[in-house]
């Protein structure tokens, strides 16, 4: 059975997912964030096994422990291509806004749109969703969608940062809107919520 851990890292409260088998263990770990020894001590606690780490985008508060558990664990990352020179830009990736001028090295995996990702114990679809940055993705999963900081339980993410745009996140939002609206939402920050619920409540959603 797949089940989600949810791992809030960081003074941005970013949530940190780890997905994973409930029989044989295996996971894939999604935006570490900033607390790197939080992860590993959860996962090593539940005795988890990653087999790789996907940033949704590469803002540091997403992406600071990603070296710290890749060379823990000895798995790759994964990223947009698109998104590939924000995490070797601490500009770019935000972290000098907030005195954390870390970058990150070059992932072993650059996502494309639609790109089938198969692990061990399931498979995902690679969502290209440009508007917070160029290169932010979702992750759709059989019946949850995790969105980065694309889109929040009543909101959206914030467009005014390097690559962002406001015009391409509407765009990306009216890729979300046409998926199966039983789809439980997993956000980069805050709480969970399901597609349905956005579509009603969600003005982004509702009204575009």
């Amino acid at each position: 059975m797949i089940k989600i851990k949810k791992i809030v890292s960081g003074v941005l409260a970013e949530n940190c997912y780890v997905v994973y088998d409930s029989e044989s263990l295996q996971a894939v770990i999604i935006d570490p964030g900033e607390d790197g020894g939080k992860v590993i001590f959860e996962l090593v606690k539940d005795k988890l096994k990653p087999e790789m780490i996907i940033n949704t985008h590469g803002h540091y508060d997403h992406v600071l422990s990603d070296d710290q558990i890749r060379s823990e664990f000895n798995i790759p990352l994964a990223i947009h291509k698109h998104e590939l020179e924000v995490l070797a830009n601490s500009f770019k990736g935000a972290s000098k806004l907030f005195v954390f001028p870390d970058t990150i090295r070059v992932p072993e995996i650059a996502l494309e749109d639609n790109q089938e990702v198969k692990l061990t114990f399931t498979t995902f679809r690679v969502m290209h969703t440009p508007g917070h940055t160029k290169g932010s993705i979702c992750l759709l999963f059989n019946d949850f969608l995790i969105t980065g900081d694309t889109l929040f339980a009543g909101t959206i993410g914030r467009t005014d940062l390097t690559s962002g745009n406001y015009e391409d996140i509407l765009n990306s939002l009216d890729k979300i809107k046409g998926l199966n609206p039983s789809l439980v939402i997993y956000p980069g920050h805050g709480s969970k919520t399901t597609l349905a619920n956005e579509l009603r409540h969600n003005p982004y959603l509702n009204n575009n």
